[in-house]
């Protein structure tokens, strides 16, 4: 019987228009308080309050995805993903498995061949119109020379992934999706509050741009808002806030909100 792992977070996923956030990195900041402004216009008539504001960089990280030259984990609902900080040169690599059914999901070891600091979640993502997809994932820190060349190195770090795809050759070689390096921007510092106001609800605003370009534009945007608990005490109140905020995200915000927009893994792998 597969264990029933608890959904400790639902993170709830729109991607706006990159066009709209084009410029340096002043500009893009203003028209991200621009946006909040008006979403929080929008919020009005739900009786959502928000507190605080995108005023603060959470991280700025270079963002790379490895693969075999034939995606054979993406093919599998496996990604791994790489983050560097641009300011620390701090790394740390994340194997994800995603899935729609979330027994499928937590069905399988993802466990670290290494237990010092490492970060296991199971979490729902919410995108629009109603899609949830279960994401059951683990993270720890790469040393510094670490190189992920080939399955195996991933395989040593994350055994189960052996058992999960006993048919792919560890000798594979790994290449860097795309052959993309993403700059990453985070945003943080603003909340909703769910539930009768009981719950803070964390939102963030990822942009991304091409590390290896002189644009400008960012290749996409995304916000988001969450809320957790460890034991999935999630009651009614709190869903349906949520739901309704991502239906008034889905109404455009006057062409913020891009439903045509292809998420972040999307874009890497397209």
């Amino acid at each position: 019987m597969v264990k029933r792992r608890d959904v400790t977070s639902r993170e709830y996923k729109v991607m706006l228009s990159p066009s709209r956030l084009d410029g340096d990195e002043a500009t893009m900041t203003a028209q991200v308080q621009a946006f909040w402004a008006e979403f929080k216009a929008a919020l009005a008539p739900l009786d959502i309050p928000t507190t605080g504001s995108f005023s603060g960089v959470k991280a700025r990280r270079l963002i790379r995805f490895f693969d075999t030259d034939a995606h054979s984990l993406h093919s599998d609902s496996y990604i791994v993903r790489e983050r560097e900080d641009i300011e620390t040169g701090e790394r740390e690599v994340t194997l994800k498995f995603r899935h729609a059914d979330r027994y499928v999901a937590a069905d399988r070891r993802m466990d670290a061949e290494s237990a010092a600091e490492v970060k296991t979640k199971f979490e729902e993502d919410v995108k629009p119109p109603f899609v949830s997809v279960f994401s059951f994932s683990t993270t720890l820190p790469l040393e510094s020379g670490h190189v992920l060349e080939q399955v195996r190195d991933v395989a040593h770090l994350f055994p189960g992934l052996t058992e999960a795809l006993d048919e792919l050759p560890v000798d594979q070689p790994l290449v860097l999706v795309g052959d993309f390096v993403g700059h990453e921007i985070v945003l943080e510092g603003a909340t909703l509050l769910l539930g009768k106001r009981d719950i803070e609800a964390e939102c963030a605003l990822v942009v991304w741009y091409d590390e290896g370009a002189a644009d400008t534009t960012p290749v996409v945007a995304e916000f988001s808002f969450k809320y957790g608990d460890d034991q999935e005490d999630y009651r009614g109140s709190i869903a349906r806030d949520a739901y309704e905020i991502l239906r008034i995200l889905q109404g455009g915000l006057d062409g913020w909100v891009d439903a045509k927009s292809m998420t972040k893994t999307a874009f890497v792998y397209a």
